[in-house]
């Protein structure tokens, strides 16, 4: 662990720990959100994670800004923490004075008609945000408005964890008047939620692993603890295997923010982490057995979360076939140069 990551997990561990309740689950499941939670986590500064001091933030960067997603993704925090940091640093960028509120992402990929409403599926949170954050290309420009929730038309969905991602709809006016954001491409900041998903993936697994070796060291079957059988010792093996590389790969994507590579690797992590997520989840619950699917154990607040999050901003096969698309591209001597080179 280094030293950044070792200040961010002591000074939030405490926090995170505490935002973990099941009045909090309980709370977010049913359609509200939990607003003492999110006092708290302002309240702690922690918002302005990503942005400079000169911009009233802790000047922790990005880089900083994703291990706080990690430790949120471990503690399975019912909080918009990933998408709240992204979207205030997108913000601070473009020049907006912010404020102690929340927002949330919705970048438009797509080229789109300036004079039809603009409809944007799964945006995180939209019902609950004080307002949405949309970066959108307009004359090889990128743009950023914020539009606040009363003014928007939201439709109301949520994916298998219980978080909200739900439908909005955009009056072309609501775009007329916007900031502009320079330095970033619509690809980059896509790259960069796909890595909060990745952070926050790799941070589940790594608690859904702890769980699942206390419990095979604690249960016992046929005369002894299941976690002394050859066949769960495997399944284990490979589930502590994947989940380091998860690590790993997160922890090199994050080291190269900015880079030549950023992308590249960002890539290599959603993939590494969504690939594991699928494997854990079920190694999780066969373990388990059925104690794992009850609403009172808590194995399923991380599952749940790992299914939903490996789909979202791009599952393993997206990421697969535009890091396949590159590499062909690349001619054979470039090809291996890339393969074995590491930008610094």
């Amino acid at each position: 662990m280094n030293e950044l990551s070792q200040l961010i997990e002591e000074s939030a561990t405490r926090l995170f720990e505490g935002f973990a309740t099941e009045k909090s689950y309980q709370t977010m499941e049913s359609g509200q959100f939990p607003t003492a939670s999110w006092q708290d986590f302002v309240s702690d500064g922690w918002l302005r994670t990503a942005l400079t001091e000169e911009q009233g933030g802790a000047g922790l960067g990005l880089a900083g800004s994703f291990i706080l997603m990690r430790l949120a993704g471990y503690h399975a925090v019912p909080l918009p923490i990933a998408e709240s940091l992204i979207a205030t640093y997108l913000a601070a960028s473009s020049g907006v004075d912010i404020e102690d509120e929340l927002l949330v992402p919705a970048i438009v990929s797509q080229p789109f008609e300036s004079s039809a409403d603009l409809v944007l599926s799964n945006v995180p949170w939209a019902r609950h945000a004080a307002g949405v954050l949309v970066v959108f290309q307009r004359a090889n420009q990128l743009h950023t408005v914020i539009i606040k929730q009363a003014d928007l038309s939201i439709s109301i969905h949520h994916n298998m964890a219980g978080e909200a991602r739900d439908e909005i709809t955009i009056k072309p006016k609501q775009l007329e008047v916007s900031n502009q954001l320079n330095g970033v491409t619509i690809e980059q900041i896509n790259s960069w939620l796909a890595l909060s998903r990745a952070a926050q993936i790799s941070g589940a697994l790594h608690k859904v692993l702890q769980r699942t070796v206390d419990y095979a060291n604690e249960r016992s079957q046929f005369g002894r603890q299941i976690g002394k059988f050859q066949a769960v010792q495997q399944q284990l093996a490979v589930q502590a295997e994947m989940t380091s590389a998860s690590i790993c790969a997160v922890d090199a994507a994050i080291a190269h923010l900015g880079g030549e590579q950023e992308w590249e690797l960002i890539a290599c992590a959603k993939i590494t982490c969504s690939e594991a997520a699928g494997y854990a989840a079920k190694t999780a619950h066969a373990v388990h057995a059925a104690i794992g699917f009850t609403q009172e154990y808590p194995l399923q607040l991380s599952t749940r979360r790992l299914w939903s999050w490996r789909d979202e901003y791009g599952n393993e096969a997206h990421w697969s076939a535009k890091l396949g698309r590159h590499c062909l591209q690349l001619g054979n001597d470039d090809l291996w140069s890339w393969l074995t080179t590491q930008t610094t």
